[in-house]
């Protein structure tokens, strides 16, 4: 019994002197960032990462703890509000200032993407979340929130080892508000959806049924000219095309046109990934159409043809008419858009909330 005092004070002033150890590292600005390397799926682009807000263990850690938390917001909402993970990490929709319903794109490997926002506007994807701490969003008082991270019991040290904050109190509220901003999507350039059953049988973990084929065939071929704007493996080309929603075009429907100023950009709109686009319902950028059927029924037989700038894509020879699928053509369609539902993707643990 005696000789285990020893060892007991021995380790408690060990542990002691490391912590202090710790923290005078830290409040030296001498704490070393443990850098995060992005995975990137076999085939997919190298992601774009800005010099000024590089990947770190540190920037990961505090960007998932405040995607899930209320403190952000003085209205109870959450980044995870308007991104449910078993949801892709969108909801449907939301009423924007104007009045206009307007659909919310899932995250998901936006680390690969160049531009973000169904117009293109947002060119930086580091200054995406500076847009939540407005009265539209999150309404954030800055007073407030600086001293509820002081008073937290894990984000000041999480602060410190990301950024070298040595209190956020000493900071402006805009230089705060960036920091959170780049932690958030350092968190959301680790988020990748690639396990898919059309992954799995690229990988030939898997094979299609006949119904998916048919449909793969569709999609990939001129018969459906899917391919075009939604390319493999991101199930995207970031690009922008006006694929005939509307013929007269007004409000948001004028698309890119609203970022540009530029008339070839009416209507124009940047072309969605199609992954766990089974999840992400209603679709378009307005959510105009309920289910996967009204979308793949526009475009057979909906396309508006006299649309300005409408995408060659779209009034290919043969086309005039629209593409002339059968009611079994369309179905196999949509079972293969339903293969590129990532199920571990929604219950994957280094994206759930870990409050």
């Amino acid at each position: 019994m005696y000789l285990l005092i020893p060892a007991f004070c021995l380790t408690f002033f060990f542990n002691s002197c490391t912590r202090e150890n710790e923290e005078e590292i830290i409040a030296n600005n001498q704490y070393q960032t443990v850098p995060y390397h992005i995975r990137v799926p076999s085939g997919w682009p190298e992601p774009s990462i800005p010099d000024f807000n590089q990947t770190t263990v540190e920037g990961v850690r505090l960007g998932r703890m405040l995607f899930y938390d209320p403190i952000l917001s003085s209205n109870g909402l959450t980044c995870s509000s308007c991104h449910p993970q078993d949801r892709a990490f969108a909801v449907p929709f939301r009423i924007n200032s104007r009045n206009e319903v307007v659909s919310i794109p899932p995250i998901m490997n936006l680390a690969f993407n160049p531009d973000w926002g169904w117009k293109g506007q947002d060119l930086v994807l580091d200054h995406l979340p500076l847009t939540d701490f407005s009265p539209e969003f999150f309404n954030t008082n800055m007073d407030t929130l600086v001293s509820r991270i002081k008073k937290h019991n894990l984000y000041p040290l999480y602060f410190r080892e990301a950024f070298g904050i040595g209190d956020v109190a000493n900071i402006s509220h805009s230089e705060l508000q960036h920091k959170i901003s780049y932690a958030l999507i350092q968190f959301v350039r680790t988020v990748i959806s690639d396990n898919s059953k059309f992954d799995k049988v690229m990988r030939r973990e898997a094979a299609f049924s006949p119904e998916e084929l048919s449909g793969a065939n569709i999609f990939f071929t001129e018969k459906g000219d899917c391919f075009h704007c939604h390319g493999t493996p991101l199930f995207t080309n970031n690009t922008f095309n006006n694929t005939g929603l509307d013929s007269i075009l007004s409000g948001q429907n004028l698309g890119r046109y609203l970022f540009t100023g530029l008339n070839s950009d009416k209507g124009k709109f940047s072309s969605p990934s199609l992954r766990n686009i089974e999840l992400t319902a209603p679709y378009m950028h307005d959510s105009r159409f309920n289910t996967l059927e009204e979308v793949v029924e526009f475009y057979n037989s909906g396309v508006r043809w006299n649309s300005p700038n409408i995408d060659p894509v779209m009034t290919k020879p043969f086309k005039e008419y629209g593409l002339n699928l059968t009611p079994s053509e369309k179905s196999d369609l949509i079972s293969f858009l339903k293969t590129l539902t990532d199920t571990s993707f929604l219950t994957n643990p280094d994206y759930a909330n870990p409050f």
